[in-house]
């Protein structure tokens, strides 16, 4: 029994080493230290359609295109609706390739996808789908939503599950700042929204 504890451990051990040798920058996202290379934060999207609780966790993968090479990221999203939904979202993301050890200032680019039941997960609608774009401000994320709430949500704040070719692309860009901060807060923020 204590041989797979003390192999478990190892593991461990041996992915952070390689995520420390390979992706260095993943360890002070945010401007500090942090022995586990991943970063979370969440914010509120203030749209023409309600208030949009989001929070964000993610740290390095090495997949994503070898054409085009990024430091690319991978993680989860929880997204609370003025409606009250909350969903549970994949995201990905990227940064520039060869970043240094402080990403402060640094463009950053995250997507996201719902991935909440087996309805998305067997039928490959993933919507609500999320994006946004701007730049780190350590410790937090100052960022746009690429007018993706006004193509998820109708103003309502119901998810759009239409095909009309006529959906408005573009519109409202929403602002959020991404506070790096725990799950606790987030779950608080979003728990007064269903109010």
């Amino acid at each position: 029994m204590w041989q797979s504890a003390v192999i478990l451990a190892l593991g461990s051990v041996l992915i952070i080493a390689l995520t420390g040798l390979f992706y260095p920058w993943a360890f002070y996202l945010g401007g500090k230290f942090h022995i586990i290379p991943y970063w979370q934060g969440w914010g509120k999207l203030h749209a023409k359609s309600g208030d949009y609780v989001l929070l964000v966790r993610f740290g390095p993968t090495p997949r994503g295109s070898r054409i085009i090479p990024h430091s690319n990221l991978k993680g989860v999203a929880y997204l609370c609706t003025p409606r009250g939904e909350r969903f549970y979202m994949h995201l990905g993301g990227s940064m520039r390739p060869h970043l240094n050890l402080s990403t402060d200032g640094e463009a950053i680019d995250l997507y996201m996808d719902n991935w909440s039941g087996l309805h998305e997960r067997f039928m490959g609608d993933h919507r609500p789908s999320i994006q946004l774009r701007g730049r780190w401000k350590n410790p937090d994320l100052v960022m746009d939503d690429h007018s993706s709430i006004v193509r998820a949500f109708l103003p309502d704040g119901t998810v759009y599950r239409g095909h009309d070719p006529n959906h408005p692309y573009d519109g409202e860009i929403v602002p959020i700042t991404l506070l790096n901060a725990p799950y606790s807060d987030f779950d608080v923020a979003c728990a007064a929204e269903k109010r």
